[in-house]
């Protein structure tokens, strides 16, 4: 039986989803999950404080897997940078992960890109920028043709491409005339990385003179 904490969060998740972070009310929240706001508050104190529960119970274990995965190769290759197509898959193939346990996690992570909300400015502090300034770290090594805001410029980018395709996942079948399926997250990811390899590996930009 779920308790009334993870009701809480699946039903705050499913709405915020569906309709983003302003247009879902705790009220609206409240009957979904069939408690009292009591409840929300005893569990979450505020909206903003469960809307940050939601997105780090998706996040974390993604940017834990990041961390571990990316580790894991540093320790392989020593003291030589790791090839940017592994980087690649050490940031990207948690996702595909967490997709396959919870498949609703695309759209309600591609709202943090969509929705403009004071809550989200936390959820990049603590949940995203420490996994990007490591991330970071790796490409830099690996890529030391560029300077580093342009490795970071080419990984915010990929971010950014990742939550586009999470965030749009549906709007894809139409959109291509029935060529490509959004819910085919494996394919999605395949192209994402092949993508975002070949942003990484493109020259850097010249100086002006």
């Amino acid at each position: 039986m779920i308790d009334t904490k993870e009701r809480i969060l699946d039903a705050a998740e499913r709405l915020i989803a569906d309709h983003g972070i302003d247009a879902t009310s705790l009220r609206t929240i409240t009957t979904q999950a069939k408690v009292n706001l009591a409840a929300v508050n005893y569990h979450f104190q505020s909206k903003d404080e469960l809307v940050h529960a939601v997105y780090s119970r998706r996040l974390r274990p993604i940017n834990e897997a990041r961390l571990a995965y990316l580790d894991q190769l540093e320790k392989q290759h020593g003291k030589q940078p790791v090839p940017i197509e592994k980087i690649l898959d050490a940031f990207y193939d948690p996702v595909m992960a967490e997709i396959a346990r919870a498949p609703s996690i695309t759209r309600v992570v591609g709202r943090i890109y969509m929705d403009p909300h004071p809550s989200v400015d936390r959820i990049f502090t603590e949940e995203i920028a420490p996994v990007a300034a490591r991330f970071n770290h790796a490409l830099c090594r690996t890529l030391p043709h560029l300077k580093r805001p342009e490795v970071f410029w080419r990984m915010y980018l990929s971010v950014g491409l990742l939550a586009h395709a999470m965030g749009s996942a549906r709007n894809m079948m139409n959109v291509s005339g029935g060529l490509c399926d959004g819910n085919d997250a494996q394919e999605m990811l395949a192209q994402i990385k092949a993508f975002a390899k070949a942003g990484f590996s493109a020259p850097g930009r010249q100086e002006k003179s």
